[in-house]
């Protein structure tokens, strides 16, 4: 059987590798992310040097990256001012670490973010996937946002390797404000929060297939999906990641 199993596998990675694909074991790949990322980057000799670690909250993403990529800087982007104070005492000695207090998205300047008791479900969208299935309300308050092209752009940022976002169904609008930087191949690895895997009426974002529409014509590809937590109790409830790569050029 390992004779048989080597020649069907040998087959299909020339197959996909003449359409510019790659054939990814599932014996190692989807368990966790950032050594996702680290593999594949090896493999196409990406260097992993910059991360945007969108939706920072209080550092706990940022210090994984931070911990998987010992060479890279992290950027870590939070609008919420209190929530930024906390990832900045948690994280802000780190010399390879910045902190922005401001969201990533399509406009430019000061708009509205809803916050919940619960900080980690604060959102730019009132109608997000948690506060609509749990029927939460929040308060309003104003913070500023920006688009990642402009920032790249004002920061002299050529390439980001790896774009983390996690901003309760809003990570569509921030990849949306990234066009210029992912027409020129200048990010590498995407990893994104969802929800469901298609559009829900009444609820903005948190879908899966949107980020395909997206990326794909960049040039990106699904690699695997991360499951972070289900709530079963009522209408099922969870919350994944999910990572797409840019393959290099053949």
């Amino acid at each position: 059987m390992g004779f048989f199993r080597s020649q069907v596998v040998g087959s299909i990675k020339w197959v996909l590798d003449r359409q510019g694909l790659v054939l990814v074991s599932t014996s190692r790949f989807g368990s966790y992310p950032f050594a996702d990322v680290k593999r594949l980057a090896a493999e196409w000799k990406y260097p992993v040097s910059t991360v945007f670690d969108v939706g920072a909250s209080e550092g706990e993403s940022t210090l994984e990256a931070l911990n998987a990529f010992p060479k890279a800087r992290v950027l870590g982007f939070e609008p919420h001012p209190s929530t930024f104070a906390s990832l900045m005492a948690k994280v802000g000695g780190n010399s390879r670490f910045q902190g922005f207090n401001v969201a990533l998205g399509t406009e430019i300047g000061e708009v509205e973010m809803i916050e919940y008791d619960r900080f980690k479900a604060n959102s730019l969208t009132p109608n997000n996937p948690h506060s609509t299935r749990f029927n939460k309300h929040g308060r309003s308050i104003r913070v500023q946002e920006t688009t990642l092209d402009t920032f790249c752009s004002e920061h002299s940022i050529d390439n980001i390797d790896l774009i983390k976002t996690d901003v309760e169904g809003f990570d569509l609008v921030v990849l949306q404000g990234s066009g210029r930087m992912l027409q020129k191949r200048a990010v590498k690895f995407v990893l994104v929060e969802f929800f469901d895997l298609l559009p829900k009426e009444g609820v903005f974002g948190g879908a899966l297939m949107p980020f395909e529409d997206l990326l794909g014509p960049f040039g990106f590809q699904f690699v695997a999906s991360y499951n972070g937590y289900i709530s079963a109790a009522g209408e099922m409830f969870s919350t994944s990641n999910a990572l797409f790569c840019l393959p290099p050029l053949r």
